[in-house]
């Protein structure tokens, strides 16, 4: 008995089935939540005068610092000359410090600084109120199906994630 390629794949076909329709559910989830989170995003921004792509390289240092400006440069998909310049923009603006690297000296490392964390953390408390403010109109049993669920998601899920 020889199967073909789709029958062999069949199994795979309900679990891809089924990421899909996530996939449009979270979608949905997101376009209800995403207008609040990018008027507060915004706001945040002009507050600090950063642009787009400094808060990103910031939560990136955030999640992964020590990084060299080659790292983050990687990580926020920049050539390493704009990296630096970022980088010289946010460490005179105080957002983050520049350290010498204890295994090469001549290499420098990059960390957000106390200023730069705070204004990431006020981000993520912007971020959770969307989510609070949206969530907390729905009956307390919803909530708590809907934690366990994302939890056992995530549980799966991160072990195959490169970065956060």
């Amino acid at each position: 008995m020889n199967e073909t390629p789709a029958q062999a794949n069949a199994p795979n076909a309900p679990a891809r089935t089924d990421a899909v329709q996530l996939g449009l559910e979270m979608k949905r989830l997101h376009r209800l939540i995403s207008s609040r989170v990018l008027v507060n995003m915004q706001d945040e921004l002009q507050d600090h005068d950063l642009t787009f792509t400094q808060m990103t390289a910031l939560h990136q240092l955030r999640a992964q610092a020590p990084l060299t400006v080659t790292a983050l440069a990687e990580a926020i998909s920049l050539s390493v000359p704009a990296t630096s310049h970022l980088v010289e923009r946010l460490v005179r603006r105080g957002l983050a410090e520049r350290r010498e690297n204890p295994d090469n000296r001549r290499e420098k490392l990059v960390v957000p600084s106390e200023q730069g964390l705070k204004v990431v953390a006020r981000m993520d408390e912007q971020f959770i109120g969307a989510y609070v403010a949206a969530f907390s109109r729905l009956r307390p049993e919803t909530i708590r199906a809907a934690t366990t669920s994302i939890r056992a998601l995530l549980n799966e899920l991160v072990p195959f994630q490169e970065s956060p």
